[in-house]
């Protein structure tokens, strides 16, 4: 389990959630994604769904991109949408699901660094579902990104999850 409070807490935060909404991913890929990057990227979701709680389903575009543009025209490595709560901790609305967008080009990225802003995205899910704002999302909580790569890597390494690339 990483250091961090928000990822702790995460796993236990109490939340009343609609039976129309089910836990765990929807990943969707771009076209031009390869299928070896989509297996790769399968496998990670698969971990994290075993190893994570992930309440309220998550959608997950991974798009054939470097990279993706804010609103204040930035290069981003994932962006995150969600909707406000007129009542959280109660999840009714299948519209106001949680997406996040994810560039997955590896000409100039390592799956390593795709990987690493897939868990900061879900960092920010996390945050969402405990009702924290994303400015109030603090280092150590950051850094449960940082933790829960190495501890999947070192899973793949030991023979414990398949990966292609470990």
């Amino acid at each position: 389990m990483p250091n961090g409070r928000l990822w702790e807490r995460a796993q236990s935060v109490p939340l009343e959630v609609a039976e129309n909404i089910l836990p765990g991913f929807n990943i969707s890929f771009d076209t031009k994604v390869p299928k070896e990057m989509q297996h790769e990227l399968r496998s990670f979701v698969r971990y994290m769904e075993s190893h994570y709680r992930i309440p309220i389903t998550l959608w997950v575009d991974f798009e054939y991109r470097h990279y993706l543009v804010n609103r204040d025209g930035k290069r981003v490595g994932y962006q995150f949408y969600w909707a406000d709560f007129v009542s959280y901790p109660v999840f009714k609305n299948l519209d106001d699901i949680p997406m996040i967008r994810l560039p997955v080009r590896t000409e100039h990225s390592t799956l390593e660094s795709i990987l690493f802003s897939f868990l900061q995205a879900i960092t920010d899910y996390y945050a969402w579902l405990c009702g924290v704002k994303p400015e109030d999302v603090n280092d150590l909580d950051e850094k449960d990104a940082e933790a829960v790569l190495e501890t999947y890597l070192n899973a793949c390494d030991a023979g414990e999850w398949h990966f292609i690339g470990c």
